[in-house]
């Protein structure tokens, strides 16, 4: 396994939409993405009221078809169940995390270590999660936010480090959305606190031996996009990720890349008759999207609209099918759900594009 080979890592809950737009990228681009797999629960119904976590590990198996992935478990309340919640108990190092992975051995999984930073006794028992599965996997993956002092990243990682033994750390520095902060502030600042941060990690003693690699992982697709637009059917806002790619590539070239491919990070759950139909498509650095108020063809209309604008590119994606299909008077699918998929498939496709350049 050439692990030098995966330039893109986007963070990926197990739900519907996210897992068709993986399973939907292009095997040439899939071969480049090393995806973060958070574990949510799956679809409640009457013979599964617990929506067993093993259904969306069944996806994964499928989708992954032998690629190595990350997985780590969803903590949002609404997406977990008593399957997750005793995956984050640290009792006996983790234990319950060790026994799921155990019976899915035959996946290529890169764990991640669970850590509470707000817990110090809880490093001892990561640090037992680390020594009893560590001979077990070549790689293994650590989530940090920025903004930490350097003895505090110290304190977290070297007793980590200290039993890595042959295995080697992805450290994933995840600040989740920086909209809100890129707006009051500038792309500038959220790229200083990541390279910082970078610094710290990269040149902490004997890091060439037991660092992967730094992955700077950040999202800003908005909860609600109609405040973006011109009027009620059409808008555009910037992909704040590219701005931060653009600035940590010049500075920090070794520093990897993942985002939550387009997927706003504080998911909310669609109720019936609620939503209003869309079509979004992006450019590197812009989305663009047209909506239109439901009634009878408003997919079709969004889908014309989209494939007339003279800034999309067909790319020849399984998404850009759809649109077109759409365009036609043929959606295959006329929810928010399978809409989502058909922009996170373009838009990891598009992202793979940009850091294979």
């Amino acid at each position: 396994m050439d692990w030098s080979n995966f330039i893109y890592f986007p963070v990926l809950k197990t739900k519907d939409a996210e897992l068709r737009a993986i399973s939907s990228v292009d095997k040439v681009s899939r071969e480049k993405i090393l995806p973060i797999y958070e574990i949510t629960k799956s679809r409640i119904t009457k013979k599964n009221s617990l929506g067993d976590i093993v259904k969306r590990l069944d996806q994964i198996r499928g989708i992954q078809n032998g690629l190595p992935f990350i997985l780590d478990v969803a903590t949002d309340p609404k997406q977990t169940n008593s399957q997750i919640e005793s995956i984050l108990l640290p009792d006996d190092g983790y234990r319950f995390w060790r026994e799921w992975l155990e019976a899915h051995d035959d996946l290529s999984i890169v764990p991640v270590i669970h850590i509470n930073l707000e817990d110090d006794e809880d490093l001892d028992e990561a640090q037992s999660f680390v020594r009893a599965v560590a001979h077990k996997y070549p790689k293994m993956a650590l989530r940090l936010p920025t903004g930490l002092e350097e003895e505090e990243y110290s304190e977290i990682l070297d007793p980590i480090v200290s039993v890595l033994g042959e295995s080697k750390l992805y450290v994933l520095i995840d600040d989740g959305c920086i909209r809100d902060i890129v707006k009051k502030s500038s792309i500038g600042a959220v790229a200083q606190s990541y390279q910082s941060t970078f610094e710290i990690i990269a040149e902490m003693d004997d890091s060439e031996n037991w660092l992967e690699k730094v992955v700077c992982i950040s999202g800003s697709f908005p909860q609600q996009v109609k405040n973006e637009g011109v009027g009620d059917e059409y808008g555009d806002f910037d992909i704040f990720e590219h701005g931060l790619y653009l600035q940590l590539k010049k500075n920090r070239p070794d520093l990897q890349f993942g985002d939550y491919a387009s997927i706003n990070i504080n998911q909310t759950e669609m109720r019936g008759g609620t939503f209003v139909p869309r079509i979004d498509f992006c450019t590197d650095s812009k989305f663009f999207y047209y909506r239109k108020r439901r009634e009878s063809g408003s997919y079709i209309w969004c889908a014309k609209k989209v494939i007339a604008d003279s800034d999309f590119v067909d790319n020849g994606t399984w998404g850009d099918d759809e649109i077109n299909s759409a365009a036609i008077g043929s959606p295959s699918g006329i929810s928010p759900s399978f809409w989502i998929s058909v922009r996170a498939c373009n838009y990891m496709t598009r992202r793979v594009k940009i850091l294979s350049a």
